[in-house]
C-alpha cells in the first residue's frame, strides 16, 4: 500500500508540474489589445496597441477583419527591454493606426495569433463631427471657376478650369483627384500657392489651372473633385508637443455640367479651328540674288490661343507658276501662359523658280472660329515678291546635237580599244584602293566606346540649370523662391504621374525624408519673409538623394546629371 500511494503521489506531482508549465506558457504567450483613445470625433485616428511579454510570440495577424469598419493607415513595431529583480523582461508592441469609417460604437473584433493567442474585443465610440455654426467658415473647402462661365462652349475649343483649395491650418497628406470630364482631354497648366481672406478668416490657398478640350458635342459633366487630407492641430494644453497627426478631412466640389456646341452650320472654313485668337506670320530665307534653280524657303507660322498644335491644319497654297514647291515636315509645339494653351506650328516650303523674273509667293488665308466674339474670322498672310535672276549654270536653250557621223572601221576599232577590259581594270583598282583608305580613316576616327561614353555624359542643360537654382534657393533659406522653382522643375522634368503638382510628386516619391521636407515647405506657405524659420538644406539633401537613387533604379525622367550634386556640395 505504501508503495502504491507513493506512485500515485508521484503521478499527481508530475501532472501538476505539467499543468503549471502549460499555464506558464499560456500566460507568457498572452496578447492584449487596447487603444490609445476610446472616444474620438469622426475623422480622427486611433492607435490599436497589441502587446505581449513573450519575445518569441509573433504579433503578425490578419487585419482583414478590420477593413469593414476601419481604414488601416499604417503599422509599426517596438520592443522594450527591462531588468526587474535581476530578471530580464521584454515587452513587444505592435502599433496599428486606424481610422473609423462611421460614427457610433465601433468594435475592434478579436484578433488571432500564432500559438492560439487571442485578443478581446475593443469598443471605440466615434462621435459625429461638429456642425458649423451659422456664418462659420469651414476649415477646408474647394472652389471651382470655369472660363468662359456662360458659354458658348465648342467642341475642341479650350475651357479654362481653375480649382482653388482653401484651408485654415496646415494641411498634410493632401490628395485631390484631377478633373475627369468625359469625353475630353485635360492638361494641368499651373499651380500657385497664395493667401486670401474670406469673411474675416485668413486662408491658405492652392490654385490649380487646367485646360479642358471637349472631344464631342452634347452634355459634358465635370465630376466632383474629392479632397482628402489631415489638418495638423496643436492642442492648447500641450504646447510642448511638436505635432500631432490631426484629423482627416474629406470635402468635395459640386459637379459642373456644360453644353458643348458642335461646329456651327454657317462656318465655311475647310478645317474646324476654334480659338480665342489665330495669327499667321512668315519667315523667309535669304533671297537676295536668287537665281533660277536655287531654292528659297518660306516658313508659314500659325499661332493660336486656346487651341493645341495638333489641331492646327496646314493652310492651303494657291498654285505658284513656273516654280516647284517641296514641303517639309511640319514642326509644332504647345505651350501655355498659365491659363490658356498656346499652339504653335511651322509649315516650311522650299520654292525653286524655273524661270527668271518676278517670283510671287502667294497670299495665304486661314479660316477660324473666334470663340470670344462667337464669329468666323480669316487670318491672312500677304503675298511676297522676289526677283529671280538668270542662272549661269542653266543654258538658255537646249543645244542641238550634231548630226550623226558615219564611222569608219578604224574609228570602231579605236572605240573597242577604249572599252576593252585592259583599260578599265587599272582604273577600277585605283578606285578600290581609294575607297579602302577612306574606310580605314573613318574607322580610326570613330571609337564606339568613346561614342557611347559621350552619349552617356550628355547633360540636359535646362534641367541642370533649374536644379542648381533650386539648390541655391534652398541653401539661402528662401522658401518662396524654392517653392516656385521646385514647381517649375516638377512640371517640366518630374514624373508624369505627378501631373505637374508638387504635392502629388511628394505623395509619389518613395522617400520619407523628401516627402516630409516638401510638407514642411508647404507648411510655410512659401513665405518670402526670409526670417530663417525654414531650413532648405534638408529639402535639397532629400531631393538630390532621391534623384540619385531614382536614376540608379531606372527613373523615367531621363539621364542622370553628372557633377551636379558634386557642385552642390561645393
Amino acid at each position: 500500500m505504501t508503495i502504491g500511494r507513493i506512485r500515485r503521489a508521484g503521478a499527481l506531482l508530475l501532472a501538476a508540474l505539467a499543468l503549471s508549465l502549460v499555464a506558464a506558457q499560456a500566460l507568457a504567450a498572452e496578447v492584449t489589445a487596447r487603444v490609445d483613445r476610446d472616444r474620438v470625433i469622426e475623422g480622427e485616428t486611433i492607435s490599436l496597441i497589441l502587446q505581449t511579454s513573450d519575445p518569441q510570440q509573433s504579433l503578425d495577424t490578419d487585419l482583414s477583419v478590420l477593413v469593414e469598419d476601419f481604414e488601416v493607415l499604417g503599422q509599426r513595431s517596438e520592443t522594450q527591454m527591462s531588468i526587474v529583480n535581476g530578471r530580464q523582461e521584454a515587452v513587444v508592441r505592435q502599433l496599428i493606426t486606424l481610422e473609423p469609417k462611421r460614427s457610433g460604437a465601433v468594435v475592434i473584433p478579436p484578433l488571432q495569433f500564432a500559438g492560439g493567442a487571442r485578443t478581446r474585443p475593443v469598443t471605440v465610440v466615434v462621435e459625429p463631427a461638429p456642425e458649423l455654426a451659422p456664418g462659420e467658415q469651414p476649415p477646408v473647402f474647394i472652389e471651382l471657376e470655369l472660363d468662359p462661365a456662360d458659354g458658348p462652349h465648342y467642341v475642341h475649343a479650350q475651357l479654362s478650369l481653375t480649382v482653388r483649395i482653401y484651408y485654415q491650418q496646415n494641411l498634410t497628406e493632401a490628395a485631390i483627384n484631377p478633373p475627369a470630364p468625359q469625353p475630353a482631354s485635360v492638361r494641368l497648366l499651373d499651380e500657385i500657392p497664395f493667401q486670401a481672406e474670406r469673411n474675416g478668416v485668413r486662408y491658405r490657398v492652392l490654385e490649380r489651372r487646367y485646360a479642358i478640350f471637349p472631344e464631342r458635342s452634347g452634355e459634358m459633366t465635370i465630376p466632383p473633385l474629392q479632397l482628402s487630407g489631415r489638418l495638423i492641430e496643436r492642442p492648447s494644453d500641450r504646447l510642448w508637443q511638436p505635432a500631432v497627426r490631426g484629423r482627416r478631412v474629406r470635402v468635395e466640389s459640386d459637379p459642373i455640367t456644360v453644353t458643348v456646341q458642335p461646329r456651327p452650320a454657317d462656318y465655311s472654313g475647310e478645317h474646324w479651328l476654334p480659338a480665342r485668337r489665330i495669327t499667321l506670320s512668315q519667315q523667309l530665307s535669304d533671297s537676295d540674288g536668287l537665281r533660277v534653280g536655287e531654292p528659297v524657303t518660306r516658313s508659314v507660322i500659325v499661332d493660336a490661343v486656346g487651341l493645341e498644335e495638333n489641331m492646327l491644319e496646314e493652310p492651303r497654297w494657291p498654285e505658284v507658276e513656273h516654280s516647284r514647291i517641296y514641303p517639309d515636315q511640319p514642326q509644332g509645339i504647345s505651350r501655355d501662359d498659365g491659363q490658356w494653351v498656346l499652339g504653335h506650328k511651322e509649315f516650311r516650303y522650299a520654292v525653286v523658280p524655273e524661270e527668271p523674273g518676278e517670283l510671287v509667293l502667294p497670299e495665304v488665308r486661314l479660316d477660324w472660329w473666334d470663340t470670344v466674339a462667337n464669329r468666323q474670322r480669316t487670318a491672312v498672310l500677304p503675298e511676297h515678291r522676289i526677283q529671280v535672276a538668270r542662272s549661269e549654270l542653266v543654258p538658255e536653250a537646249a543645244v542641238p546635237l550634231p548630226p550623226a557621223i558615219q564611222q569608219t572601221p578604224r574609228d570602231r576599232a579605236q572605240a573597242r580599244d577604249v572599252g576593252a577590259p585592259g583599260f578599265w581594270r587599272p582604273l577600277s583598282l585605283v578606285f578600290a584602293l581609294l575607297w579602302l583608305g577612306t574606310l580605314l580613316i573613318h574607322l580610326r576616327g570613330t571609337d564606339p566606346k568613346r561614342t557611347r561614353r559621350t552619349r552617356r555624359t550628355e547633360i540636359p542643360e535646362a534641367e541642370a540649370d533649374l536644379l542648381k537654382r533650386v539648390r541655391d534657393a534652398c541653401m539661402d533659406g528662401d522658401a518662396a523662391r524654392a517653392g516656385t522653382l521646385l514647381r517649375r522643375w516638377v512640371k517640366s522634368f518630374g514624373p508624369p504621374q505627378a501631373h505637374g503638382s508638387v504635392m502629388e510628386f511628394a505623395g509619389l516619391a518613395e522617400s520619407d525624408s523628401l516627402r516630409e521636407a516638401i510638407y514642411r515647405l508647404d507648411a510655410t506657405g512659401y513665405s518670402a519673409s526670409g526670417d530663417g524659420s525654414w531650413e532648405g538644406r534638408d529639402l535639397w539633401s532629400a531631393l538630390s538623394g532621391w534623384r540619385k537613387g531614382g536614376k540608379e533604379s531606372g527613373s523615367p525622367n531621363g539621364d542622370d546629371l553628372p557633377g551636379l550634386y558634386d557642385g552642390a556640395a561645393r
